[in-house]
């Protein structure tokens, strides 16, 4: 009996500490959860935690670096288990990984030595070091994924106010998140970077100029030094547009005065335009396409109102020198030549009756109809901007222009060597329609199409780009944003070829000047003078 009991009172106990540590398993990780239990983290996170929260206090934190703090700080404090980079006695493979593809940035554009990576003593890691280099390596990590995004200059409007493109730079909250969920995190990486053809094309020259004379410095083998520093600059272009840039859309390159129609990633059709000239630079950004209108009317923008026509109405009502050689004092024969119907707040006004000296000329709208001298031609080309920037056909008189090989003429907006054959590739895509059905609109009077689908229009400044064939081609720095980027990424004034283009700009104005019947062109033929848009 003894005995029994004695089997009874083990078989008990045993029970007991069994069930004791099932509940501990169960019930334990719901502690946790509820706060009711707090497990200290491991040393190395704690010390992560607590340098983290010291840097947060600092008030010297640049504020480029803030929201990468912010999402390291919020990143630890809610991870529980090992750390990213580093292990007990160095780092980890992932760290490893990470670290060898930071120090491949400069064959994908970038520059190594911009990320600080960190480096661990042989031996077991003691915390405070171990979270010192896991920091360090984060932060890197997260400049990298900025830099490959695109945000390598922060505000693009650093460089120059024609840039216009919202950066696809990805949160850092959510690449801490991706990578750390990455089976490879230099997958993950690599995979920041741009997926353009362009770009993978520009990305091979850049490999091949290196070549193995990756360390030689600016002055030695100009041709192939200026050529590498474009390719950098126009790679960096690349990171500024949409990771997707559609399905179908239209391709206008500023610099080498095209337009092309792509489609499924192959270019269906290709055109010359005439673009900004440099003191009225057609901006670079993205947007929709969204309405092609045939035998459109003209507004004139508020830009060109205040710098060209506000003075000219001035000097009319006034008995200026203009006026002496118009051979008349009437603010209203200079909006006859002009062809121009002037309105405020919607109803007719006589210009003859406004004071144009102090008159608000922003307050007035300035529109010529449709007819063979209006400046947008037969057809125009929507897509809604800040800028007011569009594409449009031009009149039978300035076919030429397109012959010419300079062709940054205009005050920002793009003229269409062949519209009628984009109007028929764009509504073919949207409608349906034929070309006989788009062709018979140019036999009536005004008629608005809004497209229905999407057609994104990207608006571009590369200087260089890789043919099919694999030729590389250049193209004037028509603005100087080649020797800007330059100067911030190489530190340096590169020898890029800017052509000087004032002598085609002034020649353009003697020839329309000329031209005109009374002296004073007439907007039409005013390309590169008073009031081409």
């Amino acid at each position: 009996m003894r005995l029994w009991r004695g089997v009874v009172a083990a078989t008990a106990i045993a029970l007991s500490f069994g069930l004791l540590l099932h509940l501990t398993g169960v019930l334990m990780p719901w502690a946790v959860r509820v706060g009711l239990v707090r497990i200290p983290p491991p040393p190395p996170l704690a010390a992560v935690r607590n340098a983290l929260s010291q840097l947060a206090g600092r008030t010297n934190v640049a504020s480029g670096d803030a929201e990468d703090l912010a999402a390291a700080t919020a990143f630890y404090e809610a991870h529980n288990g090992p750390l990213l980079w580093v292990a007990e006695r160095g780092f980890s493979e992932r760290g490893n990984s990470v670290i060898n593809e930071i120090r491949k940035a400069d064959d994908w554009g970038l520059r190594a030595t911009d990320f600080a990576l960190p480096r661990l003593p042989a031996g077991p890691v003691s915390p405070d070091a171990a979270a010192r280099a896991e920091m360090a390596l984060t932060f890197a990590v997260l400049k990298y994924a900025r830099y490959a995004r695109g945000g390598r200059f922060g505000n693009l409007s650093n460089i120059s106010k024609v840039l216009d493109y919202p950066l696809p730079v990805h949160r850092p909250g959510e690449v801490l998140n991706e990578i750390a969920a990455s089976h490879a995190p230099d997958d993950y990486l690599r995979s920041l970077h741009p997926k353009h053809e362009q770009f993978e094309a520009l990305r091979r020259l850049l490999l091949k100029l290196r070549g193995s004379h990756a360390t030689a410095s600016f002055g030695e083998n100009q041709d192939r030094t200026v050529l590498l520093a474009r390719v950098l600059v126009n790679m960096e272009r690349w990171r500024w547009l949409p990771a997707d840039l559609g399905g179908f859309y239209v391709w206008n390159n500023v610099p080498e005065f095209a337009t092309r129609v792509v489609r499924k990633g192959e270019i269906i059709h290709s055109d010359r335009i005439v673009a900004g000239q440099p003191d009225w630079p057609t901006p670079a950004f993205s947007a929709d396409m969204k309405m092609i209108v045939f035998h459109p009317s003209w507004g004139v923008p508020d830009g060109i109102r205040r710098k060209e026509l506000l003075p000219r109405l001035r000097d009319r009502s006034q008995g200026g020198l203009l006026a002496l050689f118009g051979g008349t004092q009437s603010t209203r024969s200079l909006l006859e030549e002009y062809q121009l119907q002037v309105t405020y707040q919607g109803r007719p006004v006589d210009p003859d009756k406004v004071d144009w000296s102090t008159a608000n000329i922003g307050a007035y709208e300035f529109r010529q109809p449709p007819g063979p001298k209006n400046p947008l031609g037969l057809i125009k080309f929507m897509f809604p901007n800040k800028h007011d920037v569009y594409m449009h056909d031009t009149p039978a008189t300035e076919r030429d222009l397109f012959a010419r090989p300079y062709r940054g003429l205009s005050h920002g907006c793009m003229r269409v060597a062949d519209p009628l054959r984009l109007a028929t590739l764009l509504l073919a895509q949207d409608r349906g329609w034929s070309e006989q059905q788009v062709a018979s609109l140019l036999n009536g009077g005004t008629y608005e199409v809004k497209l229905a689908t999407r057609i994104p229009v990207h608006m571009t400044y590369f200087t260089v780009l890789v043919d099919p064939q694999g030729n590389v081609r250049t193209f004037g720095d028509l603005y100087g944003l080649d020797t800007r980027m330059g100067e911030i990424l190489f530190g340096t004034n590169v020898p890029f070829v800017t052509p000087n283009y004032d002598d085609e700009i002034a020649a353009m104005r003697e020839r329309y000047v000329a031209s005109a019947p009374s002296g004073t062109p007439s907007i039409a033929n005013a390309i590169a003078n008073i009031f081409s848009p």
